[in-house]
This record gives C-alpha cells, sequence and structure tokens, in this order.
C-alpha cells in the first residue's frame, strides 16, 4: 500500500540537502514513529519511504512529518515491500535499524479493543438506566515487557494487563459502591503488518459493595472468581477499519456452576480526516460478546465521539465518548442481570 504527498516544500532540494534529509528522516522514523527496518529514498528533495508495517502508526501523520522537513518537494510511505528502486542511482539513502529484542517497549503490538467494557484503561462514565444513573470507573493499563522480532516478519511481544472496574449508585446520597471487579493477566501478542493477535490468561474477581448489600437484602452473594485463557485475532483491513474476533474458555472457576465457553466480536473506525489542526479525529466502536455462564445472551458495546490526540504522533489518546450497552451486566456478580444504558464516557489511552 501507499500513501504520497507531491508537490508541497519549497521546491527543489539543494545539490547535498538529499542526504540531510534522508538523515533527518530516518532519524525522526525511528524515535518518533518506532518504524524499524524502514529504507528512505531521497531525490531532489522526493521522499519514497519503504517499511514492513506502520503498525498502528497514521500515515498521515508520517507524511505531515516529512513534508515539514526542509526541502522535501514530495513524499510517499509504502507498506509491505523493500526499496524497488524508484529512486535514480543517485538518490540519497538512510535506513533505520531492524527491530531487536528490547524490554519495556513503547506502544503496545494489538491496539486496545476499545468497546470491550473489561479492557484496562483509565476512564469514566454517566450512564443512565431505567432504574437509576450510574457513574462507572475504570483503572488500568495495558504494559508491553519483552518484544522481539518473530517470523514472517513480524514481532511478538510479552505483557502485563491489570485494572479495577467499579459501578457507583448516583441515586443514594453516599454515592453507594455497587459492585467492583479486579482484573490481572499476561498477554503474549503477535503483529505482522495489518494482521495481529494475542493469548492472554487473566484472573478476573467480583466484589459488592458494603452498601449495596445492607441496602439490598434480597441479592444474594456469591464469591465470584475465575481464570479466563482466550484468543483474540485482529486484522486492520484499511488504517480507519478493523475487526476482530475471538473465543476463550474459563479454566478455574467459582463457583463451579458457571459456564465456561466465551466469544467476542468487534469492529473499529477511526476517522482518516482530522480536524482542528491534526488533533481531534472521530471515532466509532462496536463490540459484541456472549458466554455460556449467561447462557449465552448477547451484549452489545456501542461507543462514537471524538478522538484527542498529539497533532505529530497518536500513541496518547483522550477520547470524550456517547455510550450505548445492551445486554447481560458487564458487572462481575450481576452478570445475571441483564442491563441496558446510554451515557457519555471520558477515556484515556497511555
Amino acid at each position: 500500500m501507499v500513501w504520497g504527498l507531491s508537490g508541497i516544500g519549497g521546491g527543489s532540494a539543494y545539490a547535498g540537502q538529499d542526504e540531510y534529509i534522508a538523515g533527518y528522516a530516518a532519524s525522526m522514523l525511528e524515535h518518533e514513529f518506532h518504524l524499524s527496518a524502514a529504507v528512505i529514498e531521497v531525490e531532489r528533495g522526493m521522499v519514497n519511504v519503504y517499511v514492513p508495517r506502520l503498525g498502528g502508526e497514521d500515515p498521515d501523520k508520517i507524511l505531515s512529518s516529512l513534508r515539514a522537513i526542509q526541502g522535501v518537494t514530495g513524499a510517499r510511505v509504502h507498506t509491505g515491500e523493500k526499496a524497488s528502486g524508484v529512486a535514480g542511482a543517485g538518490a540519497a539513502r538512510a535506513v533505520t535499524p531492524e527491530a531487536d529484542s528490547k524490554f519495556l517497549p513503547r506502544g503496545l503490538l494489538v491496539e486496545p479493543l476499545h468497546a470491550d467494557p473489561r479492557w484496562p484503561h483509565f476512564g469514566a462514565a454517566y450512564h443512565a438506566l431505567s432504574s437509576g444513573n450510574k457513574f462507572a470507573s475504570a483503572f488500568g493499563e495495558s504494559f508491553a515487557i519483552y518484544r522481539n522480532a518473530a517470523p514472517f516478519k513480524g514481532e511478538w511481544e510479552l505483557g502485563i494487563q491489570a485494572g479495577v472496574f467499579g459501578v457507583f449508585d448516583t441515586e443514594r446520597r453516599s454515592i453507594d459502591l455497587i459492585n467492583a471487579d479486579y482484573t490481572i493477566g499476561v498477554v503474549a501478542s503477535y503483529r505482522a503488518d495489518r494482521f495481529s493477535g494475542f493469548v492472554r490468561i487473566r484472573h478476573q474477581s467480583s466484589h459488592l459493595g458494603d452498601e449495596f448489600i445492607l441496602n439490598n437484602p434480597q441479592v444474594t452473594r456469591i464469591n465470584l472468581s475465575y481464570e479466563e485463557i482466550d484468543l483474540k485475532l485482529s486484522y486492520d483491513l484499511t488504517t480507519w477499519m478493523r475487526w476482530y474476533g475471538g473465543v476463550g474458555t474459563l479454566v478455574r472457576r467459582d463457583p463451579r456452576s458457571l459456564g465456561r465457553e466465551t466469544a467476542q466480536g468487534g469492529i473499529e473506525l477511526k476517522s482518516p480526516w482530522l480536524l482542528a489542526g491534526g488533533t481531534v479525529r472521530p471515532v466509532a466502536y462496536a463490540d459484541v460478546q456472549a458466554n455460556s455462564r449467561a447462557n449465552w445472551a448477547v451484549s452489545q458495546s456501542i461507543m462514537a465521539g471524538l478522538q484527542f490526540e498529539n497533532a505529530r504522533i497518536g500513541d496518547r489518546k483522550l477520547q470524550v465518548l456517547g455510550e450505548y450497552f445492551s445486554g447481560p451486566s458487564p458487572d462481575g456478580q450481576l452478570f445475571t442481570t441483564r442491563v441496558e444504558w446510554v451515557g457519555v464516557g471520558v477515556h484515556l489511552w497511555f
């Protein structure tokens, strides 16, 4: 795939300036966009970048950054291929280093499942239900611990996830805690160009709030706790559309009457057009889940709104989203209760 800009910049490059542009572009692609094994060819200010994969990087932001280099007259980014001789024999050339093993790398190989109600991140949302208004909080994150090169021009990664998800009753004067879910997991991920996926083993336990138990004596508390192994696969159809899906099974569960099997799928859309000088992007996400512990009743999570991001690189994001949910409650011990809400949330992704 090729992205390109032409007829931009300050005219023809001066003698010797192509070498400067090639070196500057290589440094920028390595340190700001974390592109490994990228080949940069520059001839008379025209920049051609050949890179095995872009990962989660936005090609428009790469092109915009290349355009800002003094002397650049045009730029193209070619993915999934090596330098093919588009530039002439006298073109200046630079290469970013091959991916090598490294601890605590920046970013993640697999993008978050943004509409998954239990994907660890920082966020807060206000939900309006027929039974009353609720406040939902999320505190958590995913971290890459180790990354290395893998077969088929890919990379593999080992990381951890941890999060706490709470829901509070805003109808009560003391804003009572209804339920809190705690999760922690180990994730092994892989990415090659547009394809990515992970295998995860995670623990989740659920705890009802003291005030909720006191005010709802008819609710029977259970010691809900389980470990799950799941596999999720993802494919980027374009830079603005992504599909994902997968299955899982509970390997230990309490109570033992819980069904084991789980299934999940979704689609994510992010606008290729940026607003407000490249800092605002419309986004929309949909996630569908079903599992045997809820008798395969389907839950739908739909979110859409605006994403605020760095004008140059986009690995840190703040989202303001309208939210809709329908199906079995994602809140731990309330999994047998069907809920439906509309709301608004603020979500941070690092």
